[in-house]
């Protein structure tokens, strides 16, 4: 099977052409795992591992490949992973000070929530965010639309936040839901906490019992992580689908333009504002003030704050990387001190 059908393009071939003229071969990373990668390549699928000069070039984890990626490859079973191309989307959490990849080279965030007790506004605003800063386009799935008394009110809101659409992946047809929002070959990603249904939309998807479900609680539609890996599919439509483990919270890693990109509609109205430090709270002429909910604007703020202090502790966080990188090298070459290479 062809690489083609996993979203290789003419871009992705002339960023490869050095690569190609060092012997090696291009893949794409399917899933990860403690033991290495599940990679699709030319010849078909083979399992990878870090190559050492990657893996001692490498700062951070952000350097190293993720599901989603693709990589220059040794033509082998088990394949040597020596690069990372360029990425068109990166998605990434907060953890520690410091932004931990989640999957690259996503087109379409399908962000799902469920009709039940797990519908927050909030909560899809941090997704949105997370998106836009990864440079996919958001799409929001309001699952299990049979569970809420008044469905298309909950639409109409969550479309002023992004396209949406609303779903019972238990009864629809689920492709056919989600085809507008998706080109062929393109890769969406699924996203969304546990218990919202994302296993159930993707089996509907494959057309076949890929992912294990589980109940949820009554009580407040919590539900048990049964993806435990993030795993790319192929579909029958055409396009591909990575779908993630429900992530339980989601820290900001965005900087302030993702966050007004999200919030678009409070960034146009501070245009007019009075003074153009405005801080939307009690100033004079303030545009924003008598036209957002007050509970969104607070959420606003709250994550304009998050990203400045996620940076600031990314900064330091890689300040150290860098440093231990140098102590590390420094320490190799003076145990070999005859040695130029």
């Amino acid at each position: 099977m062809s690489l083609l059908s996993w979203g290789w393009n003419s871009a992705w071939a002339e960023q490869f052409e050095s690569h190609l003229r060092a012997g090696l071969a291009p893949a794409r990373v399917t899933q990860m795992h403690r033991g290495g990668f599940e990679l699709e390549t030319e010849i078909g699928p083979v399992n990878g591992e870090l190559s050492g000069r990657l893996e001692f070039a490498s700062s951070s984890a952000i350097d190293l490949p993720v599901t989603g990626d693709f990589v220059a490859v040794t033509p082998t079973d088990p394949a040597l992973i020596f690069a990372v191309l360029n990425r068109r989307s990166l998605f990434t959490r907060a953890v520690d000070g410091a932004a931990q990849p989640l999957a690259a080279n996503i087109d379409v965030a399908f962000l799902v929530t469920s009709l039940d007790h797990d519908w927050s506004p909030r909560r899809l605003e941090r997704y949105i965010v997370l998106s836009r800063d990864a440079g996919a386009r958001p799409v929001i799935i309001l699952n299990k639309r049979d569970l809420s008394p008044d469905p298309h009110a909950a639409l109409a809101h969550a479309r002023r936040l992004a396209p949406s659409v609303l779903l019972s992946a238990h009864s629809d047809d689920v492709a056919q839901a989600l085809a507008p929002f998706v080109a062929p070959l393109e890769t969406a990603a699924l996203l969304g906490s546990s218990g919202v249904g994302k296993s159930t939309i993707v089996n509907s998807l494959l057309g076949a019992e890929i992912q294990a479900t589980s109940t949820v609680r009554e009580s407040d539609s919590k539900g048990r992580h049964t993806t435990t890996a993030r795993t790319l599919h192929r579909l029958p439509a055409g396009w591909l689908l990575l779908d993630m483990p429900g992530i339980r919270s989601v820290g900001i890693s965005a900087d302030e333009a993702a966050v007004n990109h999200a919030f678009a509609q409070i960034a146009a109205l501070a245009a007019h504002c009075r003074f153009a430090d405005c801080s939307h709270s009690n100033e004079p002429g303030c545009a924003v003030l008598p036209n957002i909910n007050t509970q969104q604007l607070a959420h606003y703020r709250q994550l304009l704050r998050e990203a400045a202090y996620q940076h600031r502790r990314e900064d330091a966080t890689a300040t150290r990387a860098e440093k231990e990188k140098w102590k590390k090298i420094h320490k190799q070459m003076k145990s070999r001190p005859n040695k130029r290479d």
